[in-house]
């Protein structure tokens, strides 16, 4: 039985976590809220020993591990200066929910222990920090799930995506922030508030992977783990200038992460949440799934397709293989949200690249859209809420009661605007929210939603596999364009319809949440960043619907200016090691790498 307020329990346990960092690591002067980019504060501050800055700036991910591997640095060493700057990011952006600063240098020490014995590594990412999201539990670890009633609750077991990570090396020092029950587009709850873009402060770090993506952009880690049911890997790694990775159905092991229902990742099969990772650097994509891939995760994980990596379609042997020509097709806007100007401007510099390294590119004809949300808001809406229809009037993104950090925004948005039917599971996120009498308080409770019967979702099922087919069917169809005897290689397209949202306003996410839909392998790449000079407003189209309408009118390119703008490499299911290479192709095309 609850005895003490929802209020004093999350300020408590906030409390606790303040008081894990070392003194000697907390900012002597914190910029103002008035100060918007925060991406320089961690090598500038002081806190930092220029060795501990060089550690964590100048190295991909890659570059860091053979860096540990031929001993120019420790595990120790290494640990330690990305415990610091993740202490140093948290208190720019609010990132971190579980911090185990000392578990880690424990941890290092026994690498560095094992390496000066043997002369060997334990594995792949031996010493490597790894950063994961709150839901991946960590053996006697606390974990909340983002909701107030959990806390004190303790991980009785690792995930198995956590077992594998230890097994081959990496160090675990973190957990980060997300959105209340996973279900929103942006890191913020009532336990430990929301988390900040740190190239500007006034926009969404996304979600809900949204503290991976907040500390990674920071640099407070090089690679991390989130999980995607919509876009929740994609849009943090695009709204924070990062690669990252949503592989196909639990090509990387699922296993014992936690969902704030048991049972929810099952019913849920039809629309697939995964777990992937986001880095500062692209070839973090290939290193940490060729890792997962070489410690057998289907031993682990009964779920887990029996693939090893395979460099054969590394190489593009199913695209005309290394070195041929590839067909790209570019979806400039999926016929729902027009994107706003900076991604026209990032596709536009991105064909230019591809056709100048002799690759063909051609327009992406968008496929049914409208008819994908509305399959992907049934699914969601399953349950149908029904608890959550006795609490009246419940809108889309309101205020929360706990905003640290919190900067003066535009108010309230518009209900519902963005996926007007999209309420998600209801019944049990209302179950979690009694067990503190915490408020709600994104997109989670539902107004309007009927409950499926057995046979209506049977129905949504076979709705959903005939749609699948015919995607597929399209997909093959672009034979005929390709000049190259092959349907198109992959797509690129937007990585959402608008920079990285305002605080509280409503998400679009119909650009990510197909790749959901159809189990696609979809990396991020970022591209270029807002640049009021050259990304101006265009003259108003003509609206195709509400949501296009609010889209066009809440960019602002003043507002917006340096907020990342990245595109997804799309490929097929279970295509990851061909769109990690696609991915090098078009990074390559744009200079960078």
């Amino acid at each position: 039985m609850v005895t003490d307020s929802w209020q004093t329990i999350a300020a408590s346990k906030r409390a606790h976590n303040a008081a894990l960092i070392p003194t000697e690591w907390l900012l002597p002067s914190p910029p103002s809220s008035e100060v918007r980019n925060v991406i320089d504060v961690p090598r500038t501050c002081g806190i930092l020993t220029d060795k501990e800055v060089e550690i964590t700036e100048k190295y991909a991910v890659s570059g860091l591990v053979a860096e540990i591997a031929k001993g120019t640095y420790s595990a120790v060493e290494v640990t330690t200066a990305f415990c610091k700057r993740a202490a140093i990011a948290q208190q720019l952006t609010n990132c971190l929910t579980e911090v185990f600063f000392d578990r880690a240098i424990e941890r290092a020490k026994e690498l560095d222990e094992h390496y000066a014995k043997t002369g060997k590594t334990v594995g792949p990412l031996h010493g490597l920090p790894v950063s994961l999201k709150d839901q991946i539990e960590i053996k006697g670890t606390d974990f909340t799930m983002s909701y107030v009633g959990w806390v004190g609750k303790v991980a009785e077991h690792d995930a198995v995506i956590a077992e594998l990570l230890l097994k081959q090396g990496a160090v675990l020092y973190v957990r980060t922030n997300m959105s209340q029950g996973l279900w929103f587009g942006e890191g913020n709850n009532n336990v430990f508030g929301r988390t900040l873009n740190p190239f500007n402060r006034n926009l969404t770090c996304g979600g809900s992977s949204g503290g991976e993506g907040a500390l990674i952009g920071m640099r407070g880690s090089l690679l991390g783990v989130g999980s995607d049911v919509g876009g929740s890997v994609r849009i943090p790694a695009a709204y924070q200038g990062l690669y990252g990775l949503r592989p196909s159905y639990c090509r990387i092991p699922y296993c014992k992460t936690s969902n704030s229902s048991e049972g929810e990742s099952d019913i849920r099969e039809i629309v697939r949440s995964v777990l992937g990772p986001l880095t500062t650097s692209l070839d973090g994509l290939k290193l940490f799934v060729q890792s997962v891939l070489a410690a057998s995760p289907w031993e682990y994980d009964p779920w887990t397709p029996r693939m090893p990596w395979s460099h054969e379609a590394y190489s593009l042997r199913d695209h005309g293989g290394e070195g041929g020509k590839l067909c790209f097709a570019i979806m400039w806007d999926d016929g729902v949200v027009k994107p706003v100007a900076p991604y026209t401007r990032a596709l536009e510099e991105t064909k230019k690249a591809l056709l100048a390294a002799g690759h063909e590119v051609i327009d992406w004809e968008p496929f049914k859209s409208a008819e994908a949300r509305d399959i992907i808001s049934a699914v969601f809406n399953a349950d149908g809420g029904v608890s959550a229809a006795r609490q009246g009037d419940v809108h889309l993104y309101p205020r929360s009661p706990l905003h640290p950090n919190e900067f003066v925004g535009p108010g309230r948005f518009p209900p519902d605007i963005m996926f007007p039917h999209l309420h998600y599971p209801a019944r049990d996120i209302r179950h979690q929210l009694s067990l503190s009498g915490e408020p709600q308080l994104g997109a989670v409770l539902s107004r309007t939603a009927s409950e499926l019967g057995v046979y209506d979702f049977f129905a949504l099922c076979h709705r959903r596999t005939g749609f699948i087919k015919d995607a597929l069917d399209h997909w093959n169809g672009t034979v005929s364009r390709t000049g190259t005897g092959r349907p198109v290689d992959g797509v690129i397209a937007p990585a959402s319809a608008c920079a990285p949202s305002r605080h509280d306003a409503p998400m679009y996410i119909g650009y990510t949440s197909f790749s959901n839909l159809a189990d696609y392998a979809t990396a991020i790449i970022p591209v270029t960043q807002v640049d009021p000079a050259v990304d101006v407003t265009p003259p108003a189209h003509e609206f195709r619907n509400e949501q296009d309408k609010f889209n066009y009118e809440q960019y602002d390119p003043e507002y917006f200016r340096d907020a990342p703008i990245s595109l997804q490499v799309i490929g097929k299911k279970y295509e990851e090691e061909a769109v990690i290479r696609m991915t090098e192709i078009v990074a390559s095309a744009l200079g960078k790498i």
